[in-house]
């Protein structure tokens, strides 16, 4: 299992959800995309394509307004 890290800080949605789908693409079963943002828009949005796209994805506001994300491939 690998991790990886996305620079997507200041980037607004859909950037930041098309990077991170491409990241996805060359990652195996298991690794970890790490992303952090200060937008809570990108935030729901990468949380809610995941879900409903089944991988597994913890979301947690680390200070005050900027999100944490850490996005495991469960699937190709």
């Amino acid at each position: 299992m690998a991790r990886f890290q996305l620079d997507i800080w200041g980037e607004m949605c859909p950037i930041p959800l098309l990077k991170a789908q491409k990241k996805l693409k060359g990652m195996n079963i298991g690794d970890i995309l790490v992303l952090e943002t200060e937008h809570s828009c990108t935030s729901r949005a990468i949380v809610v394509w995941a879900k409903d796209r089944a991988y597994e994805i913890t979301e947690q506001e680390v200070a005050n307004g900027i999100w944490h994300l850490e996005l495991t491939k469960t699937h190709d």
